[in-house]
């Protein structure tokens, strides 16, 4: 791939330093070291190497990369090292697109509470699919689950929400069969919209009752009992959003999506580097997350070897395939 004509470190070494010196009140030091770190990666500001061909001698300066995060430079090669592995993993039957949505309401206390809620919204999205899943009334199956996390929207504002790439099936209680999911169907999204309602809010009282929870500014007021409960009140009776189709393209599709944000870059960095480049700094994500899988997951359990596998559909063929299959939180 050749290099575009335009990234977003040219963008940040043309104006950054006017723009951090606009926002200086708003920008954190976290937010700021990312700015800097894309602004000098494969610069000399950084030192290198200098590499030399033994048959002609020629010279070329190869400066080093920042490693970070949040760098399109650096961390494209992981996104593709990270769908490489995951297209690893697929087996041979249709999957499904899932998409769990926190309504905005909650999207403000979690840009307060980055890593506890970010970490809810996988753990309730991963329980509320493997929950349904292995209810007899609907697919009655251990599924897999692929997630990961996107906490801006198209738009460029802050919309935590969680992609899922499932399989349309799984395998049943005792470990013997496939179980496939009805053809174009896998599972009633209102269903899980309840029941992926009903997990985050309990969960999120909780971290609530033990004190683990930061409120700043307008939300500071959610300290205090009462507020709370009122302020939880109407997401109790509204319809969250869940998203559930078959991809159209096939899960190679999605994952090649996914790939691309997860790792915080672009397979075309001059089309991030046209966006006002105050959306780009904002979005840091939790510094305990360092790579690509800090912010995706993959639930997993130990494989069981069937004796017979009887599957109205081409079943899994390895012990790998049936450990991906089997997925549960």
């Amino acid at each position: 791939m050749s290099r575009p004509k335009l990234e977003v470190a040219d963008v940040f070494r043309r104006h950054g330093a006017a723009w951090r010196a606009a926002n200086k009140a708003h920008l954190s030091l976290a937010q700021r070291r990312v700015m800097t770190a894309i602004e000098v990666c494969r610069t000399a500001a950084l030192g290198g190497h200098v590499e030399r061909c033994e048959d002609c001698a020629h010279t070329r300066i190869a400066y080093n990369s920042c490693r970070n995060r949040h760098c399109p430079k650096c961390q494209w090669p992981a996104a593709q090292a990270w769908m490489a592995a995951r297209e690893a993993e697929l087996l041979p039957v249709p999957y499904f697109h899932v998409v769990f949505t926190l309504p905005a309401a909650l999207g403000a206390i979690a840009y307060q509470n980055k890593a506890k809620l970010y970490a809810l919204l996988f753990t309730a999205a991963a329980e509320t699919l493997t929950t349904i899943a292995g209810d007899p009334k609907h697919l009655g199956a251990d599924i897999g689950v692929t997630a990961v996390l996107h906490t801006w929207g198209q738009n460029l504002q802050h919309h935590p929400h969680v992609h899922c790439i499932v399989p349309g099936g799984g395998l049943s209680p005792d470990g013997e069969r496939w179980i496939a999911s009805r053809n174009g169907f896998f599972l009633p999204v209102r269903v899980l919209s309840r029941l992926f309602r009903r997990l985050f809010l309990q969960a999120l009282e909780a971290m609530h009752a033990a004190n683990q929870l930061r409120f700043f500014a307008d939300l500071s007021k959610l300290k205090h009992a009462n507020a709370w409960r009122a302020y939880l009140a109407p997401l109790r009776k509204s319809e969250w959003v869940v998203y559930a189709k078959k991809p159209f393209a096939g899960p190679l599709q999605v994952l090649a999506y996914l790939a691309r944000a997860s790792c915080s870059t672009s397979s075309q960095p001059a089309s991030i580097a046209s966006v006002t480049t105050a959306c780009s700094p904002t979005a840091i994500a939790p510094t305990s997350s360092n790579s690509v899988d800090g912010l995706s997951m993959c639930h997993r359990r130990q494989p069981r070897t069937p004796t017979a596998i009887t599957p109205a559909r081409p079943p899994p063929t390895t012990n790998r395939h049936l450990a991906h299959a089997a997925v549960v939180a």
